[in-house]
């Protein structure tokens, strides 16, 4: 007995130096920085709450309207950055350095609301008004600028695209929702209140919106590049950017108020999760599993000769 007492820990799962097990071993340290990876988000939706409450309050005591500018910023980026940061933050996308997403994010969001501004506005002077599924297919064309001029000569993964497509839509819905709340700040002459409604009610309908739209079709352009069906790949890119406008059009049109906006939104939210999931649980294409037709179960790549110098268990 004291033999066992006085022997080192070991990890678990495998034989002590005494003869018995660990079974109060700790879990590996890699597991502890994956879980704490992936609760970055919360992390960053924290301190973007602390300094909009902060901002907010010192605006209230001293009533100097510079800190307007510093509201309206942080409360339209809080939770596109939030979302951004919880997709990205996942084990498939860790390819993808932070540099890269925020330049993105920054750079896509800004010229796609440089290209679809005008492109909306000469729509509407031409026909009178701007139907909503051609505001979809405008919006959703200028989106996709940013991520294709970034990925289209370089060898991306699907979830390489779809981060970057979620970065740059949340930055794009940032800017979106900074202007919203700017135009709604001077009808109401100032008024916070219907600014913080404005801010709250799109800040819950943003992960639903332009960041899941944007991230669909981006992944589905860049899985073109990696697929064995090209022709397959680019029908599915297709459907998938048909589907993106028509979920923007719908969204856009309100279809049942308050209650077309959750259906909307959910059914977007939950499709980006759902290949989301998919994409962290599928093994990466390579170009030699893309030429041999994938791997076998017994771990030998199909098309590929075993190497008879090896002896193959069974």
């Amino acid at each position: 007995m004291k033999r066992l007492l006085d022997a080192p820990p070991c990890p678990p799962g495998l034989p002590h130096p005494g003869g018995a097990p660990d079974l109060l071993g700790s879990p590996p340290p890699a597991l502890h920085r994956r879980i704490l990876r992936r609760l970055h988000w919360l992390a960053v939706l924290a301190t973007g709450l602390v300094l909009y409450t902060a901002v907010f309050a010192a605006l209230l005591v001293t009533r100097n309207p510079v800190y307007v500018p510093a509201l309206l910023l942080i409360g339209a980026a809080v939770v596109p950055v939030t979302f951004t940061t919880f997709v990205s933050d996942l084990k498939m996308a860790a390819a993808l350095s932070f540099s890269r997403i925020a330049a993105a994010a920054v750079l896509g969001g800004v010229v796609g609301c440089v290209l679809a501004g005008p492109l909306e506005f000469e729509s509407a002077r031409l026909l009178g008004h701007t139907p909503a599924p051609l505001i979809g297919l405008i919006e959703e064309t200028a989106k996709l600028a940013v991520p294709v001029l970034i990925l289209a000569r370089r060898r991306a993964r699907t979830t390489d695209g779809l981060v970057l497509g979620v970065a740059v839509g949340s930055g794009f819905a940032a800017l979106e929702t900074l202007g919203y709340a700017f135009v709604a700040l001077l009808r109401t002459q100032g008024d916070l209140l219907s600014v913080t409604n404005l801010l709250v009610v799109r800040a819950l309908a943003e992960p639903g919106g332009h960041a899941a739209w944007t991230g669909l079709a981006t992944a589905a352009f860049v899985a073109i590049r990696s697929s064995r069906h090209l022709n397959l790949a680019r029908l599915r890119f297709v459907l998938v950017f048909v589907g993106v406008v028509t979920l923007h059009a719908l969204w856009d049109s309100s279809v049942g108020g308050s209650s077309g906006y959750l259906i909307v939104g959910g059914i977007s939210l939950g499709l980006l999760l759902l290949v989301t999931w998919r994409l962290d649980h599928t093994p990466p294409v390579t170009p030699r599993t893309r030429l041999t037709g994938g791997w076998r179960r017994g771990g030998t790549p199909s098309g590929v000769l075993p190497d008879p110098r090896i002896r193959q268990g069974r």
